[in-house]
């Protein structure tokens, strides 16, 4: 591995990725590899539990070509992965680090090499963190995200439509009243309208002498 090789660390908990349903967890993690362009290799960290049988997010990172790092919940777990790979990388000769995370852990990454950040717009950063990265990159959301994602507001997907809410029953039976009401309305005005008209083309006859 050579000293200008990028490797990109991705905090998929971090960065709201690792809630997101399929389509929108693809499209979020193509924003973000686009952003880092020529890297050497990506690594995503996310917490697991060992019981769980169906792994969501694998499939996906396989058709991105990025390596999982599966780990069991815990205190700062997928920190601690993305970490000591890190770590290692380092002992083969990496000095660029771009890490997909606002987490303070991840200044350590400042005494192994140049550091760049890759974040949502109006994601906050860790003060500790912020102060030792050499670049932070400002990313736009263009994925939807859970209600309770920590990054930042929900965003629509570029495919989806929004949504009319239809009527209540309620809401309906009123509007059913009100048409019936403009009807007898607009039909007694032309019945009015109708007669004058009549009065007016064919005057009044007059009563005959006997």
């Amino acid at each position: 591995m050579n000293a200008d090789d990028r490797i990109l660390l991705l905090d998929l908990e971090n960065l709201g990725s690792a809630r997101l349903r399929p389509r929108p967890l693809r499209s979020r993690l193509e924003v973000l590899l686009n952003a880092a362009g020529d890297i050497h290799h990506a690594v995503a960290a996310y917490a697991l539990p060992d019981a769980a049988e169906a792994d969501p997010l694998a499939s996906v990172l396989a058709e991105l070509r990025v390596a999982p790092l599966r780990v069991a919940p815990g205190t700062d777990a997928a920190e601690l992965a993305l970490l000591a790979h890190a770590r290692r990388v380092h002992t083969e000769g990496g000095r660029i680090f771009l890490v997909g995370s606002a987490d303070g852990r991840f200044a350590e990454l400042a005494a192994l090499g140049r550091v760049e950040l890759f974040v949502w717009d109006g994601q906050p950063v860790a003060a500790k963190l912020a102060d030792v990265v050499h670049d932070i990159h400002r990313l736009a959301r263009t994925t939807g995200a859970p209600t309770d994602d920590a990054t930042g507001p929900e965003q629509n997907h570029p495919g989806d439509k929004p949504l009319t809410p239809l009527a209540r029953p309620a809401d309906r039976h009123g509007i059913v009243v009100v048409r019936r009401l403009l009807i007898a309305v607009a039909t007694g005005v032309g019945i009015a309208l109708g007669q004058r008209l009549v009065d007016l083309v064919m005057p009044a006859r007059r009563p005959q002498r006997r």
